[in-house]
């Protein structure tokens, strides 16, 4: 069962110290249905005032009739760090939360994947950019633990952060192959099945990147390879294909 929590927060000062915000930490679990037994390994994310208005303003105007009954605190100018005004939003959270643990359509909404996944999205790509790839990979098994827990093994999502973190290995040159091959067995076993033409899109060059990270570790390719040759028989294109993270970039998520 899906749980959402706002288990604390904390005053952050932001860029311009001038400007401080309220971070609320959000605990996702998935404990066990009808009893006491809590989910024993958590994810926990923070998320500003501003992500859960987007979350609420995105799901109104998608799903006017199934938020009729949700009241979402309106955003203030003074006084943002008042107890009783945080300890109010904090239940507001957490009732939009409660309504879309249950409601799969608003789950698979792009303002929920948004909310679930942009932050550290973006913060991974930046870190990136920066050739920072072991701080980078950090983030993404991070995103990974909370997309997991609220989407499918197998859907576009989880294997868009999966593959991102396996990527993470071919953009380091090698460096994060031992790190990421649990990743990576991980990544090729959600794909068994999977049959989407546009996922598929992005299985060749996960083979790839795991052929890669083989040779780096001194593990035998030739299933890899024949996986590989096997698709080009099939008649998809297998050569001159984009990196992992190109192709990872390019999918549609939502």
């Amino acid at each position: 069962m899906l749980r959402f929590e706002i288990v604390s927060s904390r005053t952050v000062e932001g860029e311009d110290k001038d400007k401080k915000f309220v971070a609320y930490m959000l605990q996702v679990r998935q404990d066990v249905s009808d009893s006491m037994a809590f989910d024993p390994d958590p994810a926990n994310v923070e998320r500003r005032y501003t992500d859960f208005l987007c979350l609420y303003n995105g799901l109104k105007k998608d799903f006017p009739a199934l938020l009729n009954n949700v009241t979402f605190p309106r955003k203030i100018l003074m006084g943002n760090f008042d107890p009783n005004l945080i300890s109010t939003r904090c239940t507001a959270f957490e009732s939009l939360l409660s309504l879309i643990a249950n409601e799969s359509r608003l789950r698979d909404s792009p303002a929920s994947i948004a909310f679930f996944q942009e932050v550290e999205l973006k913060e991974a790509k930046r870190l990136i950019d920066e050739g920072k790839f072991d701080q980078a990979l950090s983030v993404l098994e991070s995103s990974f633990k909370l997309l997991n827990k609220v989407y499918t093994d197998r859907s576009r999502v989880v294997l868009s952060v999966l593959c991102r973190i396996v990527a993470c290995a071919g953009a380091s040159g090698g460096a994060l192959a031992g790190p990421v091959e649990r990743w990576a067995q991980l990544a090729l076993k959600r794909y068994e099945a999977v049959s989407d033409s546009d996922l598929l899109l992005i299985y060749v060059p996960l083979l790839h990147t795991c052929i890669s990270i083989w040779e780096t570790l001194g593990k035998d390719k030739s299933k890899l390879i024949e996986e590989l040759n096997g698709l080009r028989k099939r008649g998809m294109k297998v050569d001159s294909v984009p990196s992992l993270m190109e192709a990872v970039d390019n999918l549609i998520i939502i």
